[in-house]
């Protein structure tokens, strides 16, 4: 697969070709700090870090004020990240993130507002209109890529508020050691604690390729063909690699059912692709394979009969407070 970018928006960068297999994306890693010689610091890094202390004004009390309940639709969210701009190894990356304080105070304001976090079970029990207990207020918290900082940053303020969130995995940085992600080991320890739940984000697919000559013939790997690659070829590398990225988490989650899936960049090809076939046939194939699929380019309340795909709001270092307040209420 002629990959051009392995980062989260290649477009904002210079493109680069590598020549890969078909089904095998090589990523560039270091070793593995935590259990592999790291000294005690570099072991330290890879630790929860204490909640940031949070102090909401008299405004934000007042504009985050208790609201009365709403089961009728649950806003889902998604987090890239929670570090500094300094701490992403790529500044494409960076902008997507949060600062910790920020998610933090995110976190307290939702649950001055009175909303709670819900697992994907009775997210699942809820779209499919079954009878659920839901907390006055649901929403979905969920977080892409398994990035080390997003549990590092994050856990202790979801432990404080008694939230729970849902990480899907890019299975082959993990499998292979990249240093800004999670370890299976470190992933096992978010399942076990009952805050997290894991799903597949991609197996090695999380990358742009090149399917033209141009330099800017490029797209999400599973929403295009390669260059000289047929459609069976696209079903069987794209189809493949998911499954790879599920059998990953299944033989290092014992506690893992497939239930959701979210796409690299939201990306099944209904936003740009060069095989008209490729956006049904891949959202076909997913839903088969998870029952929900999540998107960043559709409504992020999901309502009783809702059919994938489903949307998510995506928070960022551009959203404001003012801004997640009116994508969670509207």
């Amino acid at each position: 697969m002629d990959v051009v970018s392995d980062r989260k928006r290649p477009r904002r960068l210079p493109l680069r070709s590598r020549a890969l297999g078909v089904l095998a994306v090589a990523l560039t890693s270091t070793a593995l700090l935590a259990g592999c010689g790291g000294s005690d610091e570099d072991a330290a890094d890879r630790e929860s870090i204490p909640a940031p202390k949070v102090s909401l004004t008299a405004a934000d009390r007042e504009v985050w004020a208790p609201l009365p309940p709403d089961r009728t639709a649950i806003p889902v969210l998604v987090y890239h990240g929670v570090a500094g701009e300094a701490d992403f190894a790529d500044e494409a990356d960076a902008a997507y993130g949060v600062d910790p304080e920020d998610f933090a105070k995110q976190m307290t304001l939702m649950h001055h507002a009175g909303f709670r976090t819900i697992s994907l079970a009775e997210f699942d029990k809820f779209i499919n209109g079954e009878d659920v207990d839901l907390p006055a207020r649901p929403v979905l918290l969920t977080f892409d890529d398994a990035r080390l900082d997003s549990w590092t940053a994050t856990d202790a303020t979801l432990r404080k508020l008694g939230f729970r969130a849902v990480m899907f995995v890019d299975a082959g940085r993990v499998a292979d050691g990249v240093d800004e992600y999670l370890t299976w080991d470190e992933l096992r320890g978010l399942e076990a604690s009952g805050r997290w739940e894991l799903q597949v984000h991609s197996g090695r697919g999380h990358v742009y390729l090149r399917y033209g000559l141009a330099e800017e013939d490029t797209g999400p790997a599973y929403a295009y063909e390669q260059r000289r690659e047929s459609f069976e070829e696209w079903q069987e590398r794209v189809f493949g690699d998911i499954a790879w990225g599920e059998e990953e988490l299944a033989a290092n989650i014992s506690a893992y059912r497939p239930l959701a899936f979210a796409p690299p960049y939201g990306a099944y090809g209904q936003d740009g692709t060069n095989d008209e076939r490729i956006p049904g046939a891949l959202l076909d194939w997913l839903t088969m394979e998870f029952g929900v699929v999540f998107t960043q380019d559709r409504d992020p309340f999901a309502k009783p009969g809702a059919e994938s795909p489903l949307g998510r709001f995506e928070v960022t270092r551009a959203v404001t407070g003012g801004d997640l307040y009116e994508a969670l209420t509207r």
